[in-house]
This record gives C-alpha cells, structure tokens and sequence, in this order.
C-alpha cells in the first residue's frame, strides 16, 4: 500500500509539473509516452502468451500515429488522417511479415503487431486529437485540459468506486473466467461513483468545460465512460491471465506497469471524444 501510494504520489507529480510548464503540448507529450510505454508492455505480455509481435513496427507505427496528432490542426500542412496512417501501418507489417520467411512469425506477428497498434496509439490518438477538435469549437488549451481530465477522473473513479462497493456488497460475480474479483454490485457502483465525481467536477470546473456540457450530457457521458473503462479493464485481465502475469510491468512499485495505470483509459476515452464531438462541441 506504501508503495503504490508513492508511486501515485509521483506520478500526479510528474503530470501536474508537466502540464505547469508545458500546458497542452505537455499534455500530448504525456499522452504519446504513455501509449508507447503501454504498447511496449502489450507485446512484452503477447510474446509470454506465444505471439512473435514485430514490435520494432509496431511501436514506430504508434508511434507515428500519435505524432501525427499533434500537427492534424495544422492548416499549413496536409497530414494523413488516422485511418491513412493506419492503412499504412498494415500494409507496411504484412510486408515485413512476408518477407521474414518465417511461417510462425506469418502465423502469430500480423494479427499480434495489428493489434497492438489499434487497440493503443491508434485510441489514443483520440485523446490527442481532442485538442484541435476543442479549437475548432474555439476552445482553448484551458478547456482541453481541463475536458480530458475530467474524463480521465471519471473513469478511474469508476476503479475505486467498483472495488470499494464490491468489497462491502459484492455477491455476484461479472467475469469469472477473466476477473474473478469483479462483481455486479461493484459495475453499479463504479458507475454511480463517476456519476458523483462527474457532476461534481462538472459545477467546480464549470468555466474550463464545454458550455453544452450539462447535467443529463454529463451523466451519459459518465455512465458511458464507466462502463467503456471496465471493457479495457477486463481486456488487459485477460491478457495478463492468459500470459500468467499478476502485472503488465514493474515501472510502478505497488501499481504494476503503465498498462495497469492507462487499460481502463484505452476505450472509455476514444468514446468520450467521439460523443464530445458530434453531441456538445
């Protein structure tokens, strides 16, 4: 418990020093280190369960997906878009694939490096991309800030409300195979903790979050992150169960590996973005 309260404690240090003196830009930087470092743990976790990743590829990929995010605003300059970067990063795999002469590396390294970019920097690609999607809207760095830790607190909100309920109620069991500690009782009551913080941070943060961002906005937009956070959580369970791994790393003493700090951020923030986008911004 010591350790993981430190390893909190200097994590929150590092962010809130980053984002002092570098602002949103930080902010992204923060992003892209944290979708490389749980990249890296994703392939580390696939090669234990048998998969050959062609990590190298992947991660240069990732890494230029959410370099290009950066720079996606920039009218000055014709950046592919997400999906083209994607294209790209197939093809640019199945033709180191095919050319390794290898059949196990065939068999196991597409669907496994494929991966690891989708499910990763291409998400977190979203988080990036908030921010010129915020300027459009003529919202600045303060808002984007602001909105996408909003989000964050929400989901992680969601952890300590679900493992709080479900300790004192939880009776019936959500994933067995993959997360027996998880419980009904606690899904329910993660989602009714966001709710709390979100409405709460919702009325201190007021001036900082998008003005269309209200109450009813602000309890879907909850509930939906909520239960986005548990799909990522479960997602890295059962890869961690099947690669016989308590966590996905040792960076983090009492907390594990970047990858046990951003699962539950994976899908809930990408969905977060996108009803920002088409529904309050």
């Amino acid at each position: 418990m010591i350790k993981r309260t430190i390893s909190s404690v200097l994590v929150f240090a590092i962010v809130t020093l980053t984002i002092y003196f570098f602002g949103a830009r930080g902010c992204m930087g923060l992003i892209f280190f944290a979708g490389l470092a749980t990249q890296w743990e994703f392939y580390k976790l696939l090669q234990k369960i048998g998969q050959r990743p062609l990590a190298a590829t992947g991660m240069t990929c990732g890494a230029l997906l959410m370099f290009a995010a950066f720079y996606a605003g920039d009218t000055n300059l014709t950046i592919p878009s997400r999906s083209e970067l994607l294209c790209m990063s197939v093809i640019i795999v199945i033709i180191q694939v095919l050319f390794s002469h290898s059949l196990e590396t065939s068999k196991t390294g597409i669907i496994s490096t494929i991966a690891g970019v989708i499910c990763i920097p291409f998400m977190c690609n979203f988080s990036i991309s908030l921010f010129h999607e915020m300027s459009y809207s003529h919202l600045g760095s303060n808002h984007y800030i602001c909105t996408l830790f909003w989000m964050i607190l929400v989901t992680k909100c969601c952890d300590i409300g679900g493992m709080l309920v479900g300790k004192s109620f939880g009776k019936h069991k959500l994933a067995t195979n993959f997360s027996p500690q998880k419980t009904i009782e606690g899904l329910f009551g993660g989602i009714l903790f966001s709710n709390c913080i979100g409405i709460i941070l919702l009325f201190l943060c007021r001036q900082w979050l998008p003005s269309k961002l209200g109450l009813l906005a602000a309890i879907i937009l909850s509930t939906l992150l909520a239960i986005f956070s548990l799909v990522g959580d479960l997602t890295e369970s059962v890869i961690k169960r099947l690669a016989n791994e308590k966590d996905s790393g040792t960076l983090l003493p009492g907390i594990g590996g970047i990858f046990d700090l951003t699962d539950s951020l994976l899908f809930s923030i990408p969905v977060g973005v996108l009803c920002l986008k088409y529904f309050i911004l």
